[in-house]
């Protein structure tokens, strides 16, 4: 993967993070709440349980890992298929993914003590408030821990579906060693040419001294 198609595929996948996130919020808080209406009065704890905004929030979480784990699973075997795959490019998107979603996290209290951004804050941050409203945890370590969660998740299915591919298509495993191991004897091959050249300047160096 080169480049260019390097920084289209990150910032595609950041767009599908935020994809799935408003899908998690139509789940969480649009539709979840409105399975309530159909429920019967009597049955009044079950009515609780759709109206809660917690039991919201982890709809909205669960909703974020389903869709991006299928597409990072989709990207495995794409990537072992086209002979693109790539961990370390995959680990560099998923920080960079990571980062976007957390870093505005960091300033919400200041945007708060202003009276600004609460909605934004409260829309953009819901999957993860569960942690923070239910388990207790930190507001900023809570984005931090349900973001970090989904995105590792993200990886194993990229790494699983490499592996599932591979076992099927093994010729692909063989083509890409072959690969490797032409890419490092040339560079390997560039390294001695590099080394006889500085070898022929330091001689040439010496008969115009003597």
């Amino acid at each position: 993967m080169d480049s260019l198609k390097f920084l289209l595929y990150t910032l595609a996948r950041i767009g599908l993070m935020f994809a799935s996130l408003i899908l998690g919020l139509l789940f969480g808080k649009l539709f979840f709440p409105i399975l309530a209406s159909v429920v019967p009065d009597s049955m009044s704890r079950v009515n609780d349980f759709f109206i809660s905004s917690n039991n919201g929030s982890v709809v909205a979480w669960i909703t974020m890992l389903v869709v991006l784990g299928i597409i990072f699973l989709d990207d495995g075997k794409r990537h072992a298929a086209y002979e693109a795959w790539s961990s370390i490019n995959v680990t560099i998107t998923l920080i960079f993914m990571l980062l976007i979603y957390f870093v505005p996290s960091i300033f919400r209290d200041s945007f708060d003590s202003e009276g600004r951004g609460e909605m934004f804050f409260d829309f953009f941050y819901f999957p993860c408030s569960w942690l923070n409203d239910r388990v207790g945890v930190e507001y900023t370590l809570s984005v931090a821990l349900g973001i970090g969660i989904i995105l590792v998740f993200c990886f194993a299915m990229y790494l699983l579906s490499f592996k599932l591919y591979v076992r099927k298509h093994p010729v692909i495993l063989r083509d890409m060693q072959a690969a490797a191991e032409a890419a490092k004897l040339e560079q390997e091959e560039e390294a001695e040419a590099e080394l006889e050249a500085e070898e022929e300047a330091e001689n040439e160096s010496d008969e115009y001294e003597e």
